[in-house]
C-alpha cells in the first residue's frame, strides 16, 4: 500500500488547508502591526498626557490664586 486511499490535498480540502496553514501567520502580522503602533503612539500619548495635566494643573492653580 504506497499510496493513501484518500488524497489528503484535493480541491475540497485545499482550501480549508491552505486557511489553517496561513492563519498563524496573518494572526502574527495583526499581533505585530498593533504592537507597532502601540510602541511608536506610546511617546505621543505620553507627552499629550502630561501637557494636558500641566495646563489643568496649572488653571487650577490660578484659579485658587
Amino acid at each position: 500500500m504506497k499510496y493513501p486511499l484518500v488524497p489528503l490535498v484535493n480541491e475540497l480540502t485545499f482550501p480549508l488547508l491552505f486557511f489553517w496553514f496561513c492563519l498563524p501567520f496573518v494572526m502574527l502580522l495583526i499581533i505585530m502591526i498593533i504592537w507597532l503602533q502601540l510602541l511608536l503612539n506610546e511617546g505621543n500619548k505620553t507627552c499629550i498626557f502630561i501637557c494636558v495635566f500641566w495646563s489643568s494643573s496649572q488653571s487650577i492653580t490660578d484659579s485658587y490664586f
